[in-house]
């Protein structure tokens, strides 16, 4: 098993994308330290708000060890620039950036000891750009941007990040959507149709192993052909 002996935390860890790479990572052999605003289903679960510094610091201070991590809690909101309520606004930036940011931060000095990787889950949209996502948008492209930054700034230290750029996925975040709505976002990927959590856990794995040892700085997309267009016949 590609973990046995590693520690990997995973933000986001109780639904969603986190939920699937935290189990994917446990069954090869990683001990999980499970971090989320609600408990997650894990020996090692850690409620903390991943946008305040000091519940980010002691959750992350009595580690034994750490080996990876994945920042995969995100929210989003739905709106335009001139429609986005400014405290919306401020709560998608404070998850999807400043968290994870945070948790960057306060891991850094546990994978410098060891090496490691940090994988962010950025999204699609970061590229291609959405409708009525603003907020959501903008965050999703400043986790990318970061990821090259903190690629170069740690590259030395033997600190791999990478960032993942999913297309719409199977999560919580859609489950609410009617059937003739996920049929056309399903359309949007020239595979047609939408990804599964385990299909973004499986990258995230690699990202975080060994075989992956030559790859930092990297936006990865995992998105059944979203960001090379929709191919509409003209």
């Amino acid at each position: 098993m590609r973990f046995t002996n590693k520690h990997v935390v995973v933000t986001g860890a109780a639904s969603g994308l986190g939920l699937a790479i935290a189990k994917a990572a446990q069954a090869e052999g990683a001990a999980i330290t499970a971090i989320d605003r609600v408990a997650a289903p894990f020996e090692n679960s850690r409620i903390c708000d991943i946008s305040d510094e000091d519940q980010v610091r002691r959750a992350l201070s009595e580690l034994p060890r750490l080996d990876a991590v994945v920042n995969s809690a995100g929210i989003a909101r739905r709106a335009k620039v001139d429609e986005t309520d400014m405290a919306d606004f401020d709560a998608v930036m404070a998850v999807n950036v400043r968290g994870a940011f945070l948790v960057s931060k306060h891991a850094l000095p546990h994978l410098r000891t060891y090496g490691g990787a940090i994988v962010h889950l950025s999204s699609g949209v970061a590229t291609t750009g959405t409708r009525n996502r603003a907020a959501y948008t903008a965050s999703k492209g400043a986790v990318l941007s970061l990821t090259r930054n903190m690629a170069l700034d740690y590259a030395a230290d033997k600190v791999r990040v990478n960032c993942i750029c999913p297309g719409f996925v199977n999560t919580p975040l859609l489950a609410s959507l009617p059937p003739e709505k996920k049929a056309k976002l399903a359309a949007l990927h020239p595979l047609g149709r939408m990804g599964e959590p385990e299909e973004i856990a499986h990258m995230a794995l690699f990202l975080i192993s060994d075989q992956a040892q030559w790859i930092t700085g990297q936006a990865i997309a995992v998105d059944g052909g979203y960001n090379i267009g929709h191919g509409e016949d003209i």
